[in-house]
């Protein structure tokens, strides 16, 4: 029994050492010595007969044996704990650690979280505002929620919502304006993402291609979660995912003076770091994520 009880030790100061690639890093979580550390890992690749980790000028590099590795007993680790949990502690939840793009976390995700502790209440999850750069090294999650194309190194993606893109505006904005064509426009103040995607060229190549749209000097804003609050209290009009604003919508506070939907290239995507500990709680959080998002995604884009 002690020896199995070793063998489990080692099993997680592995997967902390993969998920951190940093032995002093582990060793301060763990609240071990390195030198423990490196002996539990050292353990394990005798036993296996294969190197789990490689030594570079740049730092500490999973091999290839040991992500195949990561990969199973993570999963495994994860199922144990699971077990542990309902067996031994039937009102103990599960932790989750959630990476969520600042504007889906506040406009989509939150607002929603409410329908998934019901169905899984012994679920608990620690959403973290992040952006997939700049990003510690460190941090690793169970899942990430991201704005992007999709197609990320060493990411599992699968795509939520976020391709349809409108106009929108506060009613406010627009009394005493009559909207009918773009060019309309030019008698409001149009808004900027100073990111990229979702920016007026997309939309004014599929709305109205001789149009000039906003000039060089329209103002600026910093991603969703500052651009949301402008529009919201009547700053201006601007370009945004349709899933991102379903609420304002519905609400009437926000409204799309157009009524259309172009078709983008960025969305929000769900995605698992490869490879991943898996677990049917993880697998449960993912499927809830994207029948929610389905919801609020609409079924095919247009163009006026």
């Amino acid at each position: 029994m002690k020896g199995s009880r070793n063998a489990l030790v080692s099993l997680r100061v592995f997967v902390a050492a993969a998920q951190r690639l940093n032995f002093s890093r582990t060793a301060e979580d763990l609240h071990l010595t390195q030198s423990a550390v490196s002996k539990h890992v050292q353990a394990l690749e005798s036993k296996l007969g294969v190197a789990l980790f490689k030594r570079t000028p740049t730092g500490l590099r999973i091999t290839y044996a040991g992500a195949v590795y990561l990969e199973k007993v993570a999963a495994a680790l994860r199922l144990i704990d699971e077990a542990d949990a309902a067996v031994a502690h039937p009102d103990a939840r599960v932790n989750l650690n959630i990476a969520v793009s600042p504007s889906f976390a506040q406009y989509v995700l939150i607002p929603r979280l409410r329908a998934f502790f019901a169905l899984h209440p012994e679920v608990r999850l620690n959403i973290r505002p992040r952006l997939l750069s700049p990003r510690d090294k460190g941090e690793r999650f169970d899942a990430e929620i991201q704005l992007h194309t999709g197609h990320v190194s060493g990411m599992q993606s699968r795509y939520l919502c976020g391709h349809e893109m409108a106009l929108v505006a506060a009613p406010s904005l627009l009394d005493g304006h009559r909207l009918t064509t773009p060019q309309d426009l030019s008698a409001l103040t149009l808004l900027k993402r100073a990111q990229r995607g979702y920016g007026w060229d997309d939309w004014r190549a599929a709305m109205a291609p001789h149009w000039p749209g906003p000039g060089p000097q329209a103002p600026e804003y910093e991603g969703f979660s500052v651009l949301m609050p402008a529009l919201l209290h009547g700053l201006g009009a601007a370009i945004v995912p349709l899933c991102l604003v379903a609420d304002p919508l519905r609400e009437g506070r926000l409204v799309r003076p157009f009524g259309e939907s172009v078709a983008g290239r960025y969305g929000y995507h769900l995605m698992l770091p490869q490879p991943h500990s898996g677990g049917l709680y993880l697998e449960s959080f993912c499927n809830w994520v994207a029948g929610m998002a389905g919801d609020l995604a609409l079924p095919a884009a247009r163009h006026s």
